[in-house]
């Protein structure tokens, strides 16, 4: 009765939203990132899912109604053995070993309002309240005895916050500008439909631009260079706190962990009720290539920093807290700002870090990878 009862109430919104869509003007479409599988090829990224997101006004420009919807055909990692121990990544993905890395069917829906008291020119301050519908499928032959959701999800939270966006792009693809957001989110055993979760976290990120210098007599030749820098911080309590959260950074847009927020360190692991990252960019992009102004050369210096605290259920590990550093530079192609196809490689420095043994058992400190998207 639950379940129907939560089911027809999202119809319902969803059902209200359509003859919206249909009849406003000023739709704002937005498509917030591509979802990928790095097993489908032997670890070069595959996208096989999306993040979009629908805003319809209500009241002139100042109330919107929210949905987005986001999902794919994911790979994921759950690096805990049965007891909560941490383990090492497996060295290669098998698809009939689903136990630690397997394919990672997932879904999620966000309904809410956003209020803009200023109105939609920048800086633009958004009030948001908002329900949020997730679903995994994770694996079948995992044990539940340490994390309820282990074999998967299905469940409702609720959020609100507030963030600014006073970001700007210029012709020469120099940014400048801040941008922040802060929200609470609440997922109560009650809307819990399977997974058995009950949590609570609390969210705040700022990123910030700032040119440094451009050459060049036409907005296509120029080459621009500027620094980029973002915070996150998250915090999160409950008797049954889902594997997602301990392994991203939360708000309207989720946010990989600490793995991949410090660059070079292991994906999906550290999953831990507390986390916060600093990372800094000094970007040069280039001249346009072929006349086209949205393609375009780049290259970066990196440096990033993190600390976790509160290990989630892992008794094997006595230190539960670490500070973790890396550094590194990158190249890439810029493809209409929307898809960054190149290269980095850098140093890591775990500076306290009771999980990198574990993660990394030879030791190695350099890494390299293909990237798609900025880090930020």
């Amino acid at each position: 009765m639950r379940l129907r009862s939560i089911c027809a109430a999202m119809l319902a919104a969803a059902c209200v939203a359509l003859p919206l869509s249909a009849g406003a003007e000023g739709i704002e479409f937005a498509l917030n990132g591509i979802r990928f599988n790095n097993a489908l090829l032997g670890g070069l990224p595959v996208p096989s899912g999306a993040d979009v997101e629908f805003r319809v006004p209500v009241a002139a420009d100042a109330l919107l109604f929210t949905v987005r919807l986001a999902g794919g055909y994911e790979d994921r990692l759950i690096l805990r053995d049965d007891t909560g121990a941490p383990i090492a990544k497996p060295k290669s993905f098998d698809a009939s070993d689903k136990t630690n890395w397997f394919h990672w069917p997932n879904a999620q829906a966000d309904l809410g309002i956003l209020y803009r008291p200023l109105g939609s020119e920048k800086p633009r301050v958004e009030l948001f309240a908002m329900a949020r519908g997730r679903w995994e499928a994770n694996s079948p032959d995992l044990s539940t005895s340490v994390f309820p959701d282990a074999r998967g999800l299905l469940d409702l939270s609720l959020m609100g916050g507030a963030g600014v966006d006073a970001v700007e792009t210029n012709p020469r693809r120099s940014k400048s500008g801040y941008g922040g957001e802060i929200s609470f989110e609440y997922g109560p055993s009650a809307l819990a439909l399977s997974g058995g979760t009950d949590f609570y976290r609390l969210s705040a990120n700022l990123e910030g631009y700032l040119p440094l210098f451009s050459a060049g007599s036409s907005d296509l030749g120029a080459v621009s260079a500027y620094a980029a820098g973002y915070l996150a911080g998250d915090w999160a309590g409950g008797s049954a706190i889902p594997l997602y959260v301990l392994t991203s950074f939360g708000g309207r847009q989720l946010r990989d962990g600490l793995g991949d927020s410090i660059r070079g360190y292991q994906g999906w692991g550290y999953e831990a009720t507390a986390k916060a990252e600093a990372s800094v960019d000094l970007r040069l992009a280039g001249p346009a290539l072929f006349g086209v102004a949205g393609l375009r050369p780049m290259a970066y210096l990196f440096g990033d920093a993190g600390y976790f605290g509160g290990l989630d259920r892992c008794a094997a590990i006595s230190d539960k807290d670490g500070l973790l550093l890396s550094a590194g530079a990158g190249v890439a192609l810029d493809i209409f700002d929307f898809v960054y196809l190149g290269a980095r490689a850098g140093y890591k420095f775990p500076v306290d870090d009771p999980l990198y043994s574990t993660y990394t058992p030879g030791g190695d400190k350099f890494f390299w990878n293909v990237t798609f998207l900025l880090h930020f």
